[in-house]
């Protein structure tokens, strides 16, 4: 590139009427190479651009949605990729020592993460003492929204009293925490055999319903708590009491006895999960629904017949079948799988809880760009990014309209 002061002193030249060849000429004469002189003299482009007033309003507009895209990725208040949601509903929470207590958690992710592994602690605690009796640490895998029936096993040597269930997600900096109260309580059963003067004994463990207090003093105590013990004829006799928790054998009327009938609980509860027969009832529901719901009705476990009846609306489109479900949560997903497929946001508005309402009409703005529904939604946050997303459409659809006028043109 020529030096600014050599091409300035030629034009100074050429302004007092010296010809090129004449100015090349003396230059050569006082040192300055060939090259030096013809880099010099060659004359300098300028490129200008000349644009309509259609394409600077187009380029104007594309930096106005760039500028949008911007502001709302970066300045917005962005929503935490970890929010979470925790909730306890009691199904059980009445026990005695050595039984289990029953809950249902509702874990809903209302951050911008993707599915990720949570740790959650569950523990019962004795109040005044702040003493943890037992605990239970399982890990969840969420994403939006989750739901699973939970046991946790009261010791044995608990004592009766009121305590509290406490369920503790850890994550990041924040904490998710929910308790229920739960009472333990001791059942003191009235039998012949306990110590004490009770169904209308004439003394302790004699007379009434138990053997004769004259002939207590026989030796016909065989020391089986499942056999009455009395004198026939001057013979011993220990009939079978029946029932009797405590034979090893699962009679009527003994649901709470987990010595004789834990091993009939044992092979019942798998039953609660069943998907190969859901989805076997679900298929038949496509092309005959009536039948379909026949086949759910036997089902005992209440969450699985609604979940069986969720299924048929879901592939018949129908929302009529979500009315006959119990469970609430079940009754909205179902009206949530609904909405989603017919394609109809007015279902929404039937589901039972805020929460679920919004998820449900944001899938709607996600999934369709349908913006129609960004007032019904309750959540104030998820209301502005509904609007946000909105705008953003609208300047989009501004700059395609504006490229295609000019390629038109």
């Amino acid at each position: 590139m020529p030096k600014k002061s050599l091409t300035d002193y030629i034009k100074s030249l050429r302004q007092k009427g010296y010809d090129d060849y004449a100015i090349k000429n003396f230059l050569a004469r006082y040192g300055f190479s060939r090259d030096e002189i013809d880099d010099a003299f060659k004359p300098t482009i300028r490129h200008e651009i000349h644009l309509s007033h259609t394409t600077v309003f187009a380029i104007a507009l594309f930096l106005l949605f760039l500028a949008g895209i911007f502001s709302f990725l970066y300045l917005k208040p962005q929503a935490p990729s970890r929010l979470l949601d925790l909730n306890l509903e009691p199904i059980e929470m009445t026990v005695e020592p050595g039984q289990s207590i029953s809950f249902v958690k509702e874990l809903s992710n209302l951050g911008s993460a993707k599915r990720y592994d949570v740790v959650i602690k569950q523990e019962i605690i004795e109040p005044l003492t702040n003493k943890v009796i037992t605990q239970k640490i399982e890990t969840r895998a969420i994403e939006t929204f989750g739901s699973t029936q939970t046991r946790i096993l009261v010791p044995e040597d608990a004592k009766a009293g009121d305590y509290i269930l406490r369920a503790i997600i850890e994550y990041e900096d924040k904490k998710a925490v929910a308790t229920l109260p739960i009472k333990v309580v001791k059942v003191e059963k009235a039998t012949c055999f306990d110590g004490i003067k009770n169904q209308n004994e004439n003394g302790i463990d004699c007379g009434g319903p138990c053997k004769n207090c004259q002939e207590q003093s026989l030796e016909c105590n065989d020391n089986n708590q499942c056999t009455n013990d009395f004198v026939e004829d001057n013979v011993c006799v220990n009939k079978p009491i029946i029932p009797c928790c405590g034979n090893n054998i699962c009679e009527a009327q003994e649901e709470n006895c987990l010595v004789d009938c834990q091993k009939e609980e044992e092979k019942a509860e798998p039953f609660a999960i069943s998907s190969e027969t859901l989805d076997e009832i679900k298929e038949l529901a496509r092309t005959n629904p009536s039948k379909a719901e026949q086949q759910c009705s036997p089902i005992e476990v209440p969450d699985l017949k609604d979940t069986c009846i969720g299924n048929i609306g879901e592939v018949q489109r129908n929302k009529n079948y979500c009315i006959k479900i119990i469970n609430l949560r079940i009754r909205d997903l179902c009206y949530s799988s609904i909405a989603k497929s017919s394609n109809d946001n007015s279902i929404c508005q039937d589901i039972s809880t805020d929460s679920r309402r919004d998820s449900c009409y944001m899938t709607f703005v996600l999934d369709n760009k349908d913006y129609s529904v960004c007032d019904r939604i309750s959540n104030k946050h998820l209301r502005q990014s509904c609007e946000s997303l909105r705008q953003l459409n609208e300047l989009s659809q501004q700059a395609q309209a504006s490229e295609s006028n000019n390629q038109n043109q």
